[in-house]
């Protein structure tokens, strides 16, 4: 049953008038109450207006509606309110369906409500409020060109546009031999497309702020770490370099991505490039409970060149605290993908500076800093972009998937929204889809895809860390990734059904909360063990104490053996969200998609959960029209960047 059918809570209410509802708070307080039954709301949103309330009075019953309206948009991910989109679609605010049969039940839709507002009745309410910020002093809220933010997400996006603004204005000068350098390091190739690897180092040695996006497969790190090389051999002096990425598991991929880079280059341009990689917490020196950090614009960080891998994941305010720490002199090279899911806090930063990139929209200025490390023309990509295209590269060959690959093409097709890209499944054998009897099917693959890592954990090695080592890259192999986090078809369902699985096959005895083979995830930062949010370990009977432990791989490689009874903060990850998963990559990957539509069902979510498959992908769809519909639906967060 959908949250829209949930019998009597949904009953229309008696139809108040309009004016009335927008002006007394008794009833503005009653139809969000309404609306929090209804799940159209959280109780957060609704409680907003009721706590500004109480430090400042507010007698005007639309701006209660904006600033819970507002709530549940930053509960979304989205930075702001464009009142033009409450003027355009009402309803789309609280992700209601289109209009049906159903929804006109409820004469206290948004769309009923607000007929006949124009944006000056909006600006009007707000500009006449105390909860506004103005010249006479701060308030909780901003308006600024018709967008209608949290006074924190507004100074974020500031700081961010003016910091980046400021490092784009600056060009570098280049060392004399940068293109024979260049050349040796990118030795040319009959090719019918310009080099773009080449030409993403050429950006960014002329730069203090570049962007590298490209999907799985294009060699961003085998880029960076090529710029990297090039960096250091221009400086007077050996650079201070740091890398670093959202969360753990990230981090450990990039250290494994730039060891592997790193052996494919000469000596002796590699010994001043590091390979330890922080999470960006670690990196700024995130306090416990505060939302601030050591490191800021007071006491900023001793670098020269910050490389940030996974820029996707990287919501609004960590930008502007990554920005406000960064020395006006370092460079800062952001790496990722802008077609992912943008990040689970508010903000799709690398999506929006990244917007146009695919057409390059490089001025004439830019081309000419660019051509002459091209041997071929660049006409095509000439165009009139933003500041921001003249700092970006989009690297569009992978190496990863070929013209064989079905994983490639399907990824392909879904973030093009080809809505013929079902049909692939039918083509290639690296991709399956499973319709149909879906829990059956279901059971099968996750007892296949568990089954290794569950087995090698019952035969231990006699030496512990090679033992757990092998553990934990065996589970790597295989992960089974949902849209949703409740539900049957949600993380929370799924667990407990795998679990139920795994344990009538024998290969787990789950009837205790912690046993061995539960893998876990961090759900929040734990500085004490070293510890980030998104962190994956695994529950093993150690062999030297016969306790439970459970092992964690940080991201220098080592082994972390943590007592179970101090990890408080952890999730069951048989099965993870597509959110969670970015930054990792598994053998086989499964993404199951629920029964029943939801907003959350997005080109972006089943791109992001197709190029988390490194070898095969598995979708499991009990209802093929979703998955059309995904295809269609785009993510727009809203923002000022």
């Amino acid at each position: 049953m959908s949250q829209y059918e949930q019998g009597d809570l949904f009953a229309a209410p008696a139809k108040p008038a309009q004016a009335m509802l927008l002006q007394d708070l008794t009833q503005m307080q009653a139809l969000l109450q309404r609306w929090t039954e209804r799940r159209w709301l959280r109780a957060l949103d609704a409680q907003l207006p009721q706590t500004l309330h109480q430090l400042a009075a507010e007698p005007n019953a639309l701006v209660w509606l904006l600033t819970a309206l507002l709530c549940h948009q930053y509960g979304r991910g989205h930075s702001c309110i464009l009142l033009q989109d409450l003027l355009d679609d009402p309803d789309g605010l609280l992700s209601l369906p289109p209009q049906n049969q159903f929804l006109q039940r409820f004469s206290d839709r948004p769309s009923q409500l607000l007929t006949g507002m124009v944006m000056a009745d909006y600006r009007q309410a707000l500009q006449g409020s105390s909860w506004l910020s103005s010249d006479a002093g701060p308030a909780p809220l901003v308006l600024s060109d018709n967008r209608l933010y949290l006074r924190r997400l507004y100074q974020a996006e500031q700081l961010v546009k003016q910091q980046i603004s400021q490092r784009v204005a600056a060009l570098l000068p280049l060392a004399d031999d940068v293109a024979g350098q260049l050349n040796r390091l990118f030795p040319a190739t009959a090719q019918t497309e310009p080099d773009w690897q080449k030409l993403a180092c050429a950006m960014a040695l002329q730069r203090r702020f570049a962007i590298i996006t490209g999907g799985p497969g294009t060699g961003k790190t085998t880029t960076v770490v090529k710029l990297l090389a090039l960096l250091q051999q221009g400086a007077a002096g050996k650079l201070q370099i740091k890398l670093a990425a959202p969360t753990g598991k990230a981090a450990v991929r990039l250290t494994e991505s730039i060891s592997g880079a790193l052996s494919r280059l000469p000596a002796e341009l590699t010994a001043a490039i590091p390979t330890e990689v922080s999470t960006l917490h670690r990196l700024l020196g995130a306090l416990p409970n505060r939302r601030s950090f050591k490191h800021h614009s007071d006491n900023p960080l001793q670098l020269d060149v910050l490389v940030v891998d996974e820029a996707s994941m990287v919501d609004l305010e960590m930008m502007a605290a990554l920005l406000s720490a960064l020395p006006a002199k370092a460079q800062l090279i952001l790496l990722g993908d802008k077609d992912q899911l943008s990040s689970v806090e508010a903000g799709s930063v690398l999506g929006d500076l990244c917007r146009g990139a695919d057409l390059g929209g490089y001025s004439a200025d830019t081309l000419a800093l660019l051509t002459p490390y091209s041997e071929l023309p660049l006409a095509k990509w000439q165009g009139s972009g933003t500041v921001l295209n003249q700092a970006t590269v989009m690297l569009r060959h992978s190496h990863r998937f070929d013209s064989k690959s079905g994983i490639g093409q399907l990824a392909a097709a879904v973030n093009a929204g080809d809505s013929n890209a079902p049909a692939l499944f039918s083509r290639f054998d690296d991709i399956t889809l499973l319709a149909g009897n879906t829990p059956l099917a279901l059971k099968a693959t996750v007892l296949a895809g568990y089954r290794q890592y569950l087995q090698l954990m019952q035969q231990p090695n006699t030496e512990r860390e090679q033992w757990a080592g092998a553990v934990l890259g065996s589970y790597s192999q295989f992960q089974l990734l949902c849209a949703l986090r409740s539900g049957d078809w949600g993380v929370e369902g799924l667990n407990l059904q795998i679990g139920q699985w795994l344990s009538s096959a024998g290969l787990i005895d789950a009837r205790q909360h912690w046993y061995a083979g539960r893998p876990v995830m961090m759900q929040r930062n734990n500085y004490s063990l070293g510890l980030m949010n998104g962190d994956i370990g695994i529950t093993l009977q150690d062999p030297d104490t016969n306790q439970l432990r459970v092992v964690f791989q940080l991201s220098d490689g080592t082994l972390k053996w943590v007592l179970p009874s101090r990890l408080a903060e952890v999730e069951t990850a048989f099965a993870i969200t597509v959110h969670k998963s970015q930054g990792s990559e598994f053998t086989h990957c499964c993404l199951v998609l629920p029964p029943d539509n939801s907003p959350i069902l997005s080109r972006e979510l089943l791109y992001t959960g197709i190029t988390r498959a490194k070898q095969h992908f598995t979708l499991l769809c009990a209802n093929p029209a979703l998955l059309q519909q995904a295809i269609a639906r785009r993510v727009a967060r809203s923002s000022g960047l």
